[in-house]
């Protein structure tokens, strides 16, 4: 028995000596950041491998990248020649639009070259009226279509994005449905088309000029096709995809305060493999934007309207960042747009969870209650910033 000690004793010297040989290990340094975006993914199209993400599943306003969903159901329709009329429903709808009036006509292709260059607002409804008789029927086949592809965190209300409560997505959910509608060569087409002129169907045959807003087509060294978006409550936002000799990668961001930086570190980062992180004076420009939403005393919430309006619904109070800023993670991938508060009260700093704005207090109650059905253990309550 004392044998076998001694032989493990010496055992354990040697190895021990053998690591004290050896250089130490240091840890990998963290990857710089790359985006100013909330959230963000790139993938290898060729092998499905994500390249770099952040904050993937998070639920957020995807604002006009929902025309994407549109445009694919339309090209899957068959029915491209078809003639639509616009109703006053569409005809009503806010900017962006190419200012279509009631009961002009138009064809469903020349639709889609509205919404995926200029992203008409008015252009989707007269799409989603024509295809499904009428805005919640479209956006119900919206709804199914990405879920059928695996899109799990998204629900859409409207077929161009505009901001409506529980109208969410993921980057990773607006690249599995980009990546679907790559297969059709039109979709391509259309996105590689900088400008075009379609004109209406009716015997004045009015005029329409189009241009895209993708500003990486021309002019840069690798070749972006893609869907912006942007509104107060989502910022910008874009999906789309890149190509150089032979490799394509997809892109999309939600939420970036410097789209087409963010989208130009991305990409070359795909195809180099070498990050260049945000320079320092934008990173200065985002801290400033993000200590302008949080109040620095007193017992308001004071930050911009997460969905256009000032009602909020008041989810949980922690003293800590990290607590809130995780219940804020999974309130949104819960479909809610939670957002985290820094309030000072008898001097001490706390970290509020609020879901909103809301543009109604019926509104925000109507979602107050949906967080209790699913979350009874939280103590909610509404406000007014």
């Amino acid at each position: 028995m004392m044998a076998l000690n001694r032989q493990r004793i010496l055992t354990l010297l040697g190895v021990a000596l053998l690591v004290a040989t050896l250089e130490p290990c240091t840890a990998p340094a963290a990857q710089p950041k790359l985006v100013t975006a909330r959230s963000g993914i790139l993938v290898d199209r060729n092998t499905g491998k994500v390249l770099w993400q952040h904050n993937p599943d998070v639920a957020l306003p995807p604002a006009s990248t929902t025309k994407v969903v549109t445009a694919s159901l339309a090209l899957q329709s068959g029915e491209l020649d078809r003639i639509l009329r616009v109703s006053p429903r569409a005809a009503a709808e806010p900017p962006s639009n190419i200012r279509l009036r009631s009961n002009w006509t138009l064809s469903l292709e020349d639709l889609v070259y509205a919404i995926l260059l200029n992203s008409a607002n008015d252009a989707s409804v007269v799409i989603a009226e024509g295809l499904s008789g009428s805005v919640p029927a479209f956006a119900a086949r919206m709804n199914v279509h990405a879920y059928t592809l695996g899109a799990r965190h998204s629900h859409f209300i409207n077929p161009n994005g505009l901001p409506a409560d529980g109208h969410v997505s993921s980057a990773r959910d607006l690249a599995t449905i980009f990546d679907y509608a790559l297969n059709d060569p039109r979709f391509r087409d259309v996105l590689e088309t900088t400008a075009k002129t379609i004109r209406t169907k009716d015997s004045a045959r009015r005029s329409i000029s189009l241009q895209t807003k993708n500003r990486l087509l021309k002019d840069y060294r690798y070749r972006v096709i893609g869907k912006t978006g942007w509104t107060r409550a989502a910022k910008k936002c874009f999906v789309g995809a890149a190509t150089h000799q032979g490799r394509e990668v997809i892109v999309a961001i939600l939420g970036s305060d410097d789209l087409w930086g963010d989208l130009r570190r991305l990409v070359e980062f795909g195809f180099e493999g070498v990050p260049n992180p945000i320079p320092r004076s934008q990173r200065q420009l985002v801290a400033a934007a993000s200590d302008a939403d949080r109040p620095a005393a007193g017992d308001t919430e004071e930050a911009s309207p997460a969905a256009g309006g000032r009602h909020y619904v008041r989810v949980a109070t922690f003293r800590t960042a990290s607590q809130a800023n995780r219940l804020r993670a999974e309130m949104r991938a819960d479909g809610f747009p939670a957002q985290v508060f820094r309030v000072v009260r008898n001097g001490r700093a706390l970290y509020r969870v609020s879901v909103g704005g809301y543009p109604s207090a019926n509104s925000a109650s109507t979602v107050q209650r949906q967080i209790e059905r699913q979350r009874p253990q939280l103590q909610t309550l509404l406000v007014r910033s």
